[in-house]
């Protein structure tokens, strides 16, 4: 437990008397992208991408000094730090190494779920931003499974509701995942209401289930209607942590506009994700 925090404390220590010595010329504080290019040079290494549009001065170095400052950054403070990401914004990778995670794209194929007054269908909210919160945890590291990748039901068709919802959780169950989050677009007859809201069972799900609604109405902006027990199938059959998301609602024509567009499915995404490695972090 202690051993990391020690290599951090030496790391550090050797960083900044090495850095002392790097002739980094600005007439300012030196950003990351400076320093990152100092100890590129020195190190005569390839350059480390920071995605950042900053001027850098070129020097030049080596020998023995470089060598090892240059080993620090590629096998010590660069994992840890998570610099050279290149701008990503799903996390480091390894952030979820060994979690198995199911994505569940609420209804699909005969099922649509509720539809939004410009026509837009819950099943296709679902969808598009399941394939983005798989896209950015398999980044972080995690096995996903989707019980859905397509505009289809899960189990075979003629199937009741139940049987629908079980093979959901079979989904699951054969994958020993390690929770499991379903994603939803709400509806109400009362058109004016909006905001998102997350639903658990099992009160050891009740974590997973603040994570999430914390960090996705800090991503979307989006009304915060709080987490509530719920009775729904998926979260009262689990055998896992679950949870449900309500997105929005598709009810109310703003709200339907949003979880429509690409940009705010992935705000929707981000918070979920971030969620996620935030609930694994504690």
């Amino acid at each position: 437990m202690y051993k990391p925090k020690v290599w951090l404390v030496a790391s550090l220590v050797f960083l900044v008397l090495a850095l002392s010595l790097l002739p980094v010329q600005t007439g300012h504080a030196a950003s990351l992208p400076e320093v990152l290019s100092a100890i590129q040079n020195v190190n005569g290494a390839a350059a480390v991408d920071t995605s950042a549009a900053a001027s850098t001065d070129s020097h030049s170095g080596g020998g023995i000094f470089g060598k090892l400052l240059g080993l620090l950054f590629d096998k010590i403070l660069g994992p840890i730090l998570n610099l050279g990401s290149g701008g990503q914004t799903g996390g480091k990778t390894g952030d979820l190494a060994g979690k198995v995670i199911v994505i569940d794209p609420g209804h699909g194929g005969s099922n649509p779920g509720a539809t939004g007054p410009g026509g837009v269908t819950e099943s296709s909210v679902n969808l598009a931003v399941g394939l983005k919160v798989k896209k950015l945890l398999e980044n972080g590291g995690a096995k996903v499974i989707l019980t859905r990748a397509t505009d289809r039901t899960v189990a075979a068709p003629g199937s009741s509701l139940g049987e629908e919802l079980q093979a959901r959780l079979d989904a699951a169950d054969a994958n020993k995942a390690d929770i499991f989050v379903s994603l939803h677009s709400n509806d109400n007859p009362n058109s004016s209401i909006q905001g998102t809201m997350t639903f658990y069972n099992a009160a050891n799900a009740r974590p997973l289930a603040e994570s999430i609604q914390k960090a996705v109405i800090k991503s979307t902006g989006a009304v915060d209607k709080n987490v509530e027990s719920a009775t729904f199938y998926v979260l009262r059959n689990a055998s896992m942590p679950s949870v449900l998301v309500e997105m929005g609602f598709m009810s109310n024509p703003q709200e339907e506009q949003k979880l429509a567009n690409a940009a705010y499915q992935d705000k929707i995404a981000q918070g979920v994700y971030r969620g996620i490695t935030g609930y694994f972090a504690k």
